[in-house]
């Protein structure tokens, strides 16, 4: 079986729980490891640390120069929507610094701002949005 060693990574981040699932401020919690490498066996990531702790490996090895690079091995974005008015790029920080769901849906932010766009978009706007994409 090969298996796949991105090295020389400048950093490399990841949650910083180990218990799943993460809720509340342990979702912001990450650890960051400089100077990094990520090896992965049959498509799933089986470690990661310093490149000073790499040590040698034995059999097929594909190896990646990722210098100069960051990796967030493992984040996925599972859902999409194709059709939407309005955004939430504001409330990325919020998010990033602890606020909950609650807090932003307070603030007039969260889900329903952007059902609320949508709706008042109308058939036509979003129309014109989802063939201009």
């Amino acid at each position: 079986m090969t298996r796949l060693l991105v090295r020389d990574l400048a950093q490399v981040a990841t949650p910083a729980g180990r218990a799943a699932p993460l809720r509340g401020p342990a979702l912001g919690a990450t650890d960051v490891v400089e100077d990094a490498y990520v090896l992965c066996e049959a498509g799933h990531v089986v470690e990661l640390g310093p490149m000073r702790q790499l040590g040698s490996l034995d059999g097929e090895v594909e190896e990646l120069d990722g210098s100069g690079l960051s990796a967030v091995p493992g984040l996925v974005d599972c859902h999409t929507h194709a059709c939407f008015a309005g955004d939430r790029v504001d409330e990325f920080a919020l998010r990033a610094a602890g606020a909950s769901y609650e807090e932003l849906h307070a603030a007039g932010g969260g889900i329903l701002a952007t059902v609320r766009a949508t709706r008042a978009a109308g058939y036509d706007a979003l129309a014109a949005a989802c063939s201009s994409s």
